[in-house]
């Protein structure tokens, strides 16, 4: 039997098997060489969801790390910025929204959110889609301190207070949250004491603060590994905090202190200049499939708003009141709601004259 090799067949008969194979299999030839790029928070997507998806549809997950709401703004705001999806909130998502940098969504093609509550849905946008939500609250090393922290007064007048071991953060928007909550005032105020009064209580606090840079980017840096034994922190952090390298055992746990905290929903949303609108759309749908959200909830240890896929996760997850916090809890926490942009160019400068004076030291 010979083993004579085929003549190369003419150049037209060959594009035309390529856009026959690319038209019957789209998810290994159309999109194999595609990118999807996410501009997101450092370990807030499952490897095992990227996982699943890739072997899905043969399209990469290319993840853009930031560490404040301000660093994310400032890149959804170049023209060259090359995202396709972003994580947002209810604010940014309605901002970017009405400067036409986010798209409108279709949510007719987006099946998956029928497993979603309006409420959750509400609480995004016509921009932005549900992704996670969670508490705000402190974590800490429970093999430091000899009694967890129960108050914002424990994070924002702690009995150290001359000796740097506390990690607070940058974002104008959450840092503030502390001490507005604590100062029994709305997250949301515009009023310019009650902001006095906050910046007033965080330089109070700066000489015990090591950096407010990000509490999981600061210690995987291996900066302060040695020193921090609280931080401001969102839920779920305490988890990535015990992966770092250098971390023994799991001694950082999370805590939501008893006057109440900010309810957090993360949004997901298309870039406007994505050149792979149909592609985000159909990640978007993916992670809205119950088995999906609740495999990518149960790996970062967060609440899914994905009602069917609460149901598919473990007992032990689902009765962790450091994910699901009682209702109680939930009754007594803040949200934010669109506000002047004014307002949060006062909350930004606030912040960013806390940080100059804390480094000039």
């Amino acid at each position: 039997m010979t083993n004579k090799k085929n003549p190369s067949a003419p150049s037209h008969i060959r594009s035309f098997v390529l856009m026959a194979i690319s038209l019957l299999f789209p998810s290994t030839s159309l999109h194999a060489a595609q990118t999807l790029t996410l501009l997101t928070w450092e370990e807030y997507l499952s490897e095992a969801v990227i996982e699943r998806w890739q072997a899905k549809t043969g399209v990469e997950i290319k993840q853009i790390y930031f560490d404040s709401g301000d660093r994310r703004d400032e890149i959804l705001a170049k023209p060259d910025h090359q995202i396709d999806i972003a994580l947002t909130e209810r604010i940014s998502s309605a901002r970017f929204g009405a400067r036409g940098l986010l798209e409108p969504l279709d949510q007719a093609v987006l099946p998956g959110l029928r497993h979603v509550s309006e409420r959750w849905r509400e609480s995004c946008g016509p921009h932005s889609v549900p992704y996670l939500w969670g508490t705000l609250g402190i974590a800490y090393r429970s093999d430091r301190l000899d009694s967890p922290p129960s108050s914002w007064a424990d994070l924002l007048k702690p009995v150290r207070a001359d000796q740097p071991h506390i990690i607070m953060m940058e974002d104008h928007e959450d840092i503030l949250a502390s001490p507005l909550i604590l100062l029994q005032h709305s997250i949301n105020t515009s009023n310019n004491d009650e902001l006095k009064a906050a910046f007033e209580l965080l330089v109070a606090q700066s000489e015990a603060v090591l950096t407010y840079e990000y509490v999981i980017t600061s210690l995987r840096s291996q900066r302060y590994l040695d020193k921090a034994d609280m931080a401001l922190a969102y839920s779920g952090d305490q988890q990535v905090l015990n992966q770092v390298e250098g971390v023994d055992g799991e001694p950082w746990r999370y805590v939501v202190p008893e006057e109440g905290t900010l309810l957090w929903v993360d949004c997901l949303s298309v870039a406007t200049s994505s050149k792979n609108k149909a592609l985000a759309y159909r990640f978007l749908d993916f992670l809205n499939q119950p088995d999906i959200a609740a495999l990518n909830a149960a790996d970062l240890g967060v609440a899914t708003p994905n009602g069917a896929a609460r149901a598919l996760l473990p007992e032990d997850v689902r009765q962790d009141s450091t994910i699901y916090p009682p209702e109680e809890l939930l009754t007594r926490s803040q949200v934010y709601e669109n506000r002047p942009m004014e307002a949060t160019q006062t909350r930004r400068r606030i912040i960013s004259a806390l940080i100059n004076a804390h480094d000039a030291r």
